[in-house]
């Protein structure tokens, strides 16, 4: 099925962005305490349990899926671009306890039965869907029971977004002077503040949770290189949340 303009013009950002990755450079993530890096505070947040089965949606070059072998029995990843799909097969290759899917999760839904999973993360994808409330409603069907879902996305309430917004700046996410440069302060970005779509701050995300998709409880799960990220998250880091699917 062909897909959509939307869809296909992300499809073809990201196979041109990651063309040229190397995948045999790909290095697991330690599990740390006190994580300051979205990556390390996946793996951080899915190491607390070692049991079942893990999906991570947008698993980009499978270094959290490497490093987290040992905790969960089985682990799929899925990704938008063919070519960055391609790069984790190859890095898996070898490990029968790891799928990776070609996948578009708001196109075809997840190509699995209900309450499949025991743990599912999305992490800098979400803000890149067309509907991320009907995202995380397929989310919540393939989750068991007492589930998890670990969502990470950029917290638009951070405190340096709220200067610049008091200062008339549109307080963009994944790149510089209001998303049209990139960090290295002189290429043009090839989509808008690299295609984010949708903002959310902890509060806003949390409902949607609750009352939208039926989760039972969020826990703020704030990051960073100070106590401030982990004390006051709202405020100081970027929005992480873990979502529980009530048990029965």
């Amino acid at each position: 099925m062909e897909q959509p303009g939307t869809t296909k013009r992300l499809r073809l950002h990201y196979d041109a962005k990651y063309a040229g990755a190397d995948w045999r450079t790909v290095k697991p993530i330690p599990v740390l305490k006190y994580p300051t890096l979205r990556t390390e505070n996946l793996v951080a947040i899915a190491a607390r349990v070692k049991r079942g089965s893990y999906l991570e949606i947008g698993a980009g070059d499978g270094a959290t899926i490497l490093s987290l072998l040992d905790y969960f029995d089985r682990l799929v990843g899925t990704e938008l671009s063919p070519i960055r799909a391609r790069q984790m097969q190859l890095l898996f290759a070898e490990n029968p306890k790891v799928e990776i899917l070609v996948n578009n999760i708001e196109q075809d839904g997840l190509p699995f039965p209900n309450a499949t999973f025991d743990t599912v993360a999305i992490v800098a994808v979400i803000e890149h869907t067309i509907e991320p409330i009907g995202v995380m409603r397929e989310i919540y069907r393939v989750l068991k029971p007492g589930g998890r879902a670990i969502v990470d996305t950029p917290n638009i309430a951070k405190w340096t977004r709220r200067l610049k917004l008091v200062a008339g700046y549109f307080p963009s996410t994944a790149s510089l002077q209001e998303g049209l440069i990139h960090y290295d302060l002189k290429t043009p970005t090839d989509l808008h503040d690299e295609g984010h779509l949708h903002y959310f701050t902890f509060r806003s995300f949390g409902r949607i949770a609750c009352e939208r998709v039926g989760f039972e409880r969020v826990e703020l799960c704030g990051y960073g290189k100070t106590l401030l990220h982990r004390l006051w998250p709202e405020m100081f880091s970027e929005l992480c949340v873990l979502l529980h699917k009530r048990a029965s």
